[in-house]
């Protein structure tokens, strides 16, 4: 089968597969990832890079993991926000939020930053620390299936063409333990997570191992 399509065949099985998880487990769920990942993740890479993140998240729609759990313990830590505005069909925006407040119904419904809001430009893209990225099914490799418009994918190759051998993010995703599957297709343009917060804990991925040495998080990885 070809690799898109198989993807394709993913993306609609586990989209289905999220759809019917409970809306007080999705909740219960996003939570104790939310305050697991605060413990396990956050809070040691503050005190490694000095004491304030800046963090890029997506914002949650529908039955999508809620992130209002984590950036609000991110503003309560004096964290930066970054919120992603879709400018275009191919093309995000980042731009500064100080909570919830700053949010206004946008593209699709879902919500994002006024256009009023501080932009990053793409060369401050190497100041940020973590990037909280959706995602509809993960394996424990790194593989990550989205909704295919490849906002993302986009995203981290600007990113990775403004830090080249300098960039330092750690790439994350919120998962429900149902999106967690035994392989991902990959394309040669796919990115790879760094870790999944759960339920359970912090998954740190296995073909990341590079990722730790300028974490200092490796003592953590299985």
């Amino acid at each position: 089968m070809d690799i898109r399509n198989e993807k394709q065949e993913i993306r609609t099985k586990m989209a289905d597969i999220r759809s019917r998880i409970p809306e007080a487990d999705r909740l219960e769920q996003s939570l104790a990832a939310s305050r697991l990942a605060e413990q396990e993740v956050l809070g040691p890479l503050r005190e490694l890079r000095g004491g304030r993140l800046n963090v890029f998240s997506y914002i949650s729609f529908r039955d999508e993991p809620v992130t209002n759990y984590l950036l609000n313990q991110c503003i309560q830590k004096g964290d930066r926000l970054l919120a992603p505005r879709v400018a275009s069909k191919d093309f995000m925006a980042l731009h500064e939020i100080q909570g919830e407040a700053d949010l206004i119904s946008g593209y699709w419904g879902i919500r994002e930053p006024s256009d009023s809001a501080l932009i990053w430009p793409v060369s401050r893209y190497c100041e940020i620390d973590l990037v909280v990225v959706p995602g509809l099914a993960f394996d424990l490799n790194g593989g990550r299936i989205g909704f295919g418009a490849g906002y993302y994918d986009r995203f981290v190759k600007q990113l990775t063409d403004a830090c080249g051998n300098q960039r330092h993010t750690v790439m994350a995703s919120l998962a429900f333990k149902e999106s967690i599957v035994p392989v991902i297709p990959m394309e040669k343009h796919d990115f790879r997570l760094d870790m999944l917060f759960t339920v359970s804990g912090t998954l740190y991925m296995k073909e990341s191992s590079e990722t730790w040495l300028w974490t200092g998080l490796q003592n953590k990885k299985e």
